[in-house]
């Protein structure tokens, strides 16, 4: 039988697939809803890039084939209706481009938590939570100037025990919604960076317990949490997929997981729609 086999058909259609594959692998999902990530045009990749602001928080910027894209995060308490991200190109032009966030079905999740200061805490827990809550937000409000590698892996191996955005009721109290994923893992597994970055902070925190946030760059941060070791040190550059912890059960637990945050312009986003 005759070879119909045409290497000057299949190997252009083989660079195509690979540059799709590629092109998906470098962006997160494109989903308009509360705690989501909305994909903007910003202005023509050949022109210098521009800077975008939502909310007055700068926006990570990616070069895209056309276009610099706007990697905006949508706060988990955004109203619905049209959102608007302010852009400023390099000759001081000012203009506007816009999207709309759409409800969202969140469930609930219902925990019962052992050590009940974790959910009503003393009057000295309360005041190491509002030290902490300084540094937590000081860390969500870095923004360095790398350019950040968005094909992100997942941290670790194991069980999507609870998923970001859904409503807690703790030992029957209502609390925030959840702001990461919830991976159910063995205490002592391994967990990875999911992209390169460097290491921002490490220490033991009241709710997240032993923690390593990592700057990816532009605003994009990731947080691990509930670790029961840290082997990374501040300042650290860490490659993606490198060992930076182990699974542990410190901090606010109902058992051995990793609790994975990522932020975007200062606000957690659904990690999910980073994961293709």
């Amino acid at each position: 039988m005759k070879n119909t086999f045409s290497p000057l058909i299949t190997y252009p259609l083989l660079c195509l697939l690979l540059l799709l594959s590629n092109t998906l692998l470098a962006f997160p999902k494109n989903s308009l809803k509360p705690g989501g990530i909305a994909i903007i045009a910003a202005s023509p990749a050949h022109l210098t890039a521009p800077n975008v602001r939502y909310h007055g928080k700068r926006v990570a910027l990616v070069h895209g084939k056309t276009n610099w894209l706007g990697i905006v995060g949508i706060p988990l308490r955004a109203k619905t209706g049209r959102h608007f991200v302010n852009i400023t190109d390099a000759k001081g032009k000012h203009y506007q481009r816009s999207f709309t966030v759409k409800t969202y079905p969140y469930r609930t999740q219902r925990l019962h938590i052992s050590n009940t200061n974790k959910v009503n805490p003393n009057k000295r827990s309360r005041q190491r939570i509002a030290r902490e809550s300084a540094i937590k937000k000081r860390l969500r409000n870095v923004y360095s100037r790398t350019t950040p590698q968005l094909n992100f892996l997942i941290p670790v191996t194991g069980r999507r025990s609870s998923s970001f955005g859904v409503k807690r009721i703790l030992n029957g109290e209502k609390r925030d919604p959840h702001s990461g994923m919830d991976i159910a893992a063995p205490q002592g597994r391994s967990i990875k960076a999911t992209a390169k970055g460097k290491v921002l902070y490490v220490g033991n925190l009241f709710y997240t317990g032993k923690v390593v946030y990592l700057d990816h760059g532009q605003g994009v941060i990731s947080l691990y949490a509930h670790m029961s070791k840290i082997m990374v040190k501040k300042g650290q550059q860490v490659k993606r997929g490198q060992v930076i912890g182990k699974v542990g059960r410190t901090g606010r637990v109902t058992g051995a997981h990793l609790h994975w945050s990522v932020y975007l312009n200062c606000t957690s986003v659904d990690p999910a729609l980073f994961l293709r």
